[in-house]
């Protein structure tokens, strides 16, 4: 898809957007929120008309119009149109500059469609061309460019999400990683077994033994941002979780191949920060392995050292995530000396059984680092729900017989405390995106064709304007 902010002079269709209560059309269009009204020009010579409804003017937000425009195209495809042109922009409460990011990324992730695997491959659709009149800012130029490159990032984060596990494992997350470092310009490093044991991550490393796939710890680097702070991201990574001994159920294997969400999401902040060159300093850790049941695949009741030196008595082989993650944030914070440090994980079915698929789960320890994130939620359209990390809960993963267990009764508020013991005092937000990662059911029109890139637009901005 291109995207064009000048005059086209001989598009296909004009697509004319209006807000509730803007009588056009008398009785057939009333500017509701996605409709879409299409009128044919009785003339071959001049263009079709589209009319698109934005809904209330008052109660536009980013993340709306974002999804009004997912259902535009899916329109624009179903009437076979490739050279369109959208006019009469109000901004309505919005700023030009957000207002044309969400129009751009809500066309573009929409535009998203993962046919590697179909054998009978109907024709490609052919590339649009977009022509979007209305924009004055001085740099609406330099905005597409950027919406472009994240975008990009997000659909190559679902294109490995969507990708099957026989064709996905830890060693070729780590290439895709490597090549997508290479193509955008930040530093990548992967760490094979024996570097991993070297380094005593032992808990990453249980949770790899079933597998003959050898797990990968792959540490990322973008520096860009002169004497300032490292900030810190951990994803996790695990490719395929059966839940070990503590098996899942048929549905819920189902769709463990994106279990790797968190990973594939922070390769793209880190792709989209490089690719536009942002002033900022980052560094990123995915530990990515496989849990999977075979005769050298830990047990429940076994006992581990982390990488921190606290011991861990498994109780439940699908509390896995926890495991990897505790010795990844130890590695980041400990070795790669950051300052602050997200982790984004698909890490509880009970975050969904909460929230559905609207809500992500927010967990933090600093109350700066947390407004500040909020601060740019609100601004992105990405909807966070604050959980407890009351002391209180601690004595949930109280262990008889090690430092502390695995798993306990609130399992999303626990899981959380458990990963808290691994961060000290750095500023800390962990974000739990089991449901929300790929979406069921589905909430946003740009997320029906596969994950949804949740966390990413707003952890890029974040970063970007120096948290």
């Amino acid at each position: 898809m291109n995207f064009y902010l000048e005059n086209f002079e001989k598009p296909q269709v004009i697509v004319n957007t209006y807000y509730e209560n803007e009588k056009i059309i008398k009785d057939l269009f009333e500017g509701k929120e996605g409709e879409l009204v299409f009128v044919p020009s009785l003339d071959e010579n001049m263009p079709h008309t589209l009319y698109f409804g934005l809904g209330d003017k008052e109660k536009l937000t980013n993340n709306l119009l974002r999804n009004n425009c997912a259902k535009l195209l899916k329109k624009i495809d179903e009437l076979k149109f490739e050279n369109i042109v959208i006019e009469k922009i109000d901004f309505a409460n919005l700023k030009e500059d957000v207002f044309l990011k969400a129009m751009v990324e809500g066309l573009l992730l929409t535009d998203y469609d993962f046919k590697k695997y179909k054998s009978d491959k109907k024709e490609d659709k052919k590339e649009k061309n977009v022509y979007i009149k209305g924009f004055n800012i001085s740099n609406k130029n330099e905005i597409l460019n950027e919406v472009f490159n994240i975008a990009k990032a997000i659909n190559n984060a679902r294109d490995m999400i969507a990708e099957p596990t026989n064709n996905l494992y830890p060693e070729e997350l780590a290439k895709r990683a490597v090549k997508i470092a290479k193509e955008s310009g930040f530093k990548i490093e992967v760490l094979e077994e024996d570097q991993i044991k070297d380094l005593g991550m032992n808990g990453f490393l249980m949770v790899s033994q079933g597998s003959k796939n050898r797990p990968r710890l792959i540490v990322m680097e973008y520096n860009n941002g002169g004497d300032s702070d490292f900030i810190g991201l951990v994803g996790k990574g695990l490719t395929c979780d059966t839940g070990g001994y503590s098996i899942k159920s048929h549905e819920g294997l189902k769709y463990m191949k994106a279990d790797m969400s968190g990973a594939s999401y922070v390769i793209a902040i880190m792709s989209s920060l490089a690719k536009n060159k942002c002033k900022v300093n980052v560094k990123a850790v995915v530990a990515t392995c496989e849990n999977v049941v075979d005769g050298n695949s830990y047990k429940p009741g076994d006992v581990v050292t982390s990488m921190k030196g606290k011991t861990i008595e498994v109780l439940n082989t699908d509390a896995e995530g926890r495991l990897t993650l505790a010795d990844a944030l130890h590695y980041i914070i400990d070795k790669q000396k950051v300052c602050k440090v997200i982790d984004m994980a698909t890490l509880t079915g009970l975050a969904g059984s909460t929230f559905g698929s609207l809500f992500t789960p927010i967990f933090s320890n600093n109350e700066e680092f947390y407004e500040k994130f909020m601060e740019t939620a609100k601004e992105t359209g990405e909807d966070f729900w604050r959980m407890p990390l009351d002391e209180r809960y601690r004595s949930y993963i109280d262990s008889d017989i090690a430092d502390m267990k695995n798993t306990g009764s609130a399992g999303t508020i626990t899981a959380s405390m458990f990963l808290k013991e691994f961060v000290d005092d750095t500023p800390w937000i962990h974000l739990d995106i089991a449901a929300t990662a790929s979406q069921w059911p589905v909430v946003y029109e740009y997320a029906s064709k596969g994950a949804s890139g949740v966390t990413v637009r707003t952890i890029y901005e974040l970063i970007n304007k120096g948290v």
